[in-house]
């Protein structure tokens, strides 16, 4: 098919063309503590059966320090919901059509429209995309600004996340090398192995190591990281010592373990080299990042730093040589190891040294659920999407792994997104809550506000099938039917198949989203409260 022949969106798609809130979203000003914001997401499956309108007019946001919660049934959109918002939609068969999504005043979606063309298949359901593939690739690039750093994810399926070939701290490693690289590197720069207070901090150790007692070994363990200016070779000291029968035998490992800090001229060359890349890539994201904020393409200041950093390659290219390469790294590899062991015992892995050296296919699904947690913390996001992140976890650490992202929250005011289908945890850790329902978002407030006074039909019926301390004798109830299909889903409201209230109304218009409470908003028309306009 011809570029010609193509048409934009809007024409192959009416309801899009008829829907002004776009236009009217992107120009709207953000709250001062808005982190997030999506304002009518559509996001489309194109498959051999038709097109599946899986998000259909989303609308929600997180603020700075919230845990938002979304709750729905499989299959109603809270996965797609979370893979639109950081651009990891699969494509093909999947396109974000319509919307914007808002990260600290940056559009996610700019020049998303440019990313295809569509052109209806006669006597079908079926559409026919045209890529560009030049455009998709210059809006990937942009969103490496805000991955990781800014927006980090957890995600349902760890094992499909790994990489099966390379360690986990390999893993672990890249992503903390990414996203915390100068922090990194400034560590290893500044580190003193031979300053006076370290031989002290030594022998504390060699005393803690003889008692056997594990808690005063990490005392002293701790006392010799900041004794060097580096924690991780604490870490490495502890994990020496820790149920060693003879720790005089490994005096000579922890002098390894302090000797790794002492730099050759060459490898500090390396390091600082390293360290100028990662912060001409910083100046590269701050670029990315104001396109998507601005919207304007800032070509000559993103050529410029292209080629400063080109620059800098080529002045050094011996370090890309081979077998060059490898051994200037040595020093950062090894310090990752320790890294990762670090970021591994914050999520309640036992045995971290094992863990980190092993490979995914070693690990249980639990497991690999809290090295990916350990992963998207590294970088201490200003928004965590966690989608089922304690779904494969024992009950006694699903906890451990809330109270970590709460202390996150708390410690740096990272905003969560919490996708989950248990509401006993949104009710322990979530601030506001959002219902979903086939691609739809059906209410909106506060937990407490849904939980002791839910409004839409399908809310109620998701709370009355969960059992209840207070009331143990009360008969649990299920929602009949299942989620529609989305490719031809019912007209008006979505729910009303099943919907226990269901008016004719119901069956033909959409219903508005209504103000009921000062933060309850919901789609019913059994409400009639004034129409929340998204402008």
């Amino acid at each position: 098919m011809s570029m010609a022949e193509s048409k934009p969106a809007g024409e192959a798609f009416p309801e899009l063309a008829a829907d002004t809130t776009t236009a009217t979203a992107a120009s709207a000003p953000l709250a001062a503590d808005t982190v997030l914001d999506v304002r009518n997401l559509r996001t489309y499956f194109f498959t051999y059966d038709g097109v599946v309108k899986a998000l259909d007019g989303v609308t929600f946001s997180v603020r700075r320090g919230e845990t938002l919660g979304l709750v729905g049934e499989t299959g109603c959109g809270k996965s797609v919901t979370a893979f639109s918002v950081t651009r990891l939609i699969a494509d093909p068969p999947g396109r974000i059509m319509d919307g914007t999504i808002r990260f600290r005043g940056a559009n996610l979606l700019w020049n998303v429209e440019k990313e295809a063309t569509y052109k209806p298949i006669p006597k079908s359901n079926r559409i026919k995309v045209t890529r560009r593939f030049r455009e998709i690739k210059a809006n990937l690039e942009r969103l490496v600004s805000v991955r990781g750093g800014g927006i980090s994810m957890i995600f349902q399926e760890p094992m499909s996340a790994m990489n099966p070939i390379f360690s986990i701290s390999n893993q672990i490693g890249e992503a903390i090398l990414l996203h915390r690289g100068i922090q990194l590197l400034d560590g290893l720069l500044l580190a003193t192995p031979d300053a006076p207070e370290v031989a002290p901090a030594v022998e504390a150790v060699m005393v803690a190591a003889r008692t056997g007692d594990g808690e005063k070994l990490r005392v002293a363990c701790r006392a010799l990281g900041e004794a060097v200016h580096l924690p991780s070779v604490g870490t490495e000291a502890y994990y020496i010592f820790r149920g060693a029968p003879n720790p005089d035998k490994k005096r000579d490992d922890l002098e390894d373990a302090i000797d790794r800090l002492r730099i050759s001229g060459f490898h500090r060359r390396y390091l600082k080299r390293e360290r100028r890349l990662q912060e001409i890539q910083k100046q590269l994201k701050l670029v990315y990042f104001d396109e998507m904020k601005n919207g304007r393409l800032e070509n000559a200041r993103r050529g410029a730093i292209r080629r400063k950093r080109l620059q800098v390659i080529l002045q050094s290219a011996y370090f890309e040589l081979w077998g060059i390469r490898g051994w200037s790294r040595r020093p950062i590899e090894e310090e990752l190891v320790w890294q990762s062991v670090r970021l591994l015992e914050g999520v309640s892995i036992a045995n971290p040294v094992q863990v980190a050296r092993g490979y995914p296919h070693e690990l249980s699904g639990g497991m690999l659920q809290r090295v990916m947690i350990a992963m998207a913390l590294s970088a201490e996001p200003e928004l965590l999407i966690a989608d089922e992140p304690t779904t494969a976890l024992d009950v006694t650490v699903q906890m451990q792994i809330l109270e970590l992202m709460r202390e996150l929250k708390q410690r740096i005011g990272t905003a969560i997104l919490l996708i989950t289908h248990d509401l006993g945890v949104i009710a322990e850790v979530a601030d506001r809550l959002c219902v979903m329902y086939a691609g739809n978002i059906v209410e909106v407030g506060t937990t407490r506000d849904v939980f002791h006074h839910p409004l839409h039909p399908y809310t109620q019926g998701l709370l009355a099938s969960i059992p209840r301390i207070d009331d143990p004798d009360r008969k649990l109830e299920s929602i009949p039917g299942s989620v529609p299909n989305l490719i031809t889903p019912p007209p008006g409201c979505r729910f009303h198949p099943r919907c226990p209230q269901a008016m004719p109304i119901c069956k033909e218009i959409r219903p508005p989203v209504t103000q009921e409470g000062p933060e309850h908003t919901v789609a019913c028309h059994l409400y009639h409260g004034p129409v929340v306009r998204r402008n």
